[in-house]
C-alpha cells in the first residue's frame, strides 16, 4: 500500500486527478502525466486494486491504517472520538475514524490539505 500511497501523491503533485468511476481507475490532467499513470496501471494490475483501496476504503481498511500509525495519531483519534460524543453524534468511533483517515490520507494538493495539529 505504501508504493500504491507514493504512486498517488507523484501524481497528484504533478496535477493529475485521480478518481474511481464506474469501479475502475481513472485519470485526467496533464495527459503526458495522465497517460503514463495508464500505462503504469495496466502494466501492474494490483496497482489499480490497491488504489481503489485508497480512494475508497471499507471500514476494515480504515481500521487497519489506523492500528498501523503512530500514537499521535491514535491520539488524534480518541481526542475526536471524545469530542464527537460530547457533542452528541451517534456513531462517534465510525465518524471519527473516517475523518481521521479521510485528513491522514487525502489526495488533493499540498495547498488544499486539511490543516491537523501542527503539519
Amino acid at each position: 500500500m505504501k508504493k500504491a500511497r507514493r504512486f498517488l501523491d507523484a501524481l497528484v503533485k504533478d496535477g493529475v486527478h485521480v478518481f474511481l468511476s464506474l469501479g475502475q481507475v481513472k485519470f485526467s490532467g496533464p495527459e503526458d502525466r495522465a497517460s503514463e499513470a495508464r500505462v503504469v496501471v495496466e502494466e501492474v494490475p494490483s496497482l489499480a486494486g490497491k488504489i481503489q483501496r485508497l480512494l475508497s476504503p471499507t471500514p476494515e481498511d480504515m481500521r487497519e491504517w489506523l492500528s498501523s500509525q503512530d500514537k499521535k495519531i491514535l491520539e488524534e483519534y480518541t481526542a475526536r472520538v471524545d469530542r464527537l460524543k460530547a457533542a452528541g453524534i451517534p456513531d462517534a468511533e465510525a465518524v471519527s475514524l473516517q475523518t481521521t483517515y479521510r485528513n491522514h490520507n487525502s489526495l488533493l494538493p499540498e495547498r488544499l490539505q486539511p490543516i491537523v495539529g501542527s503539519r
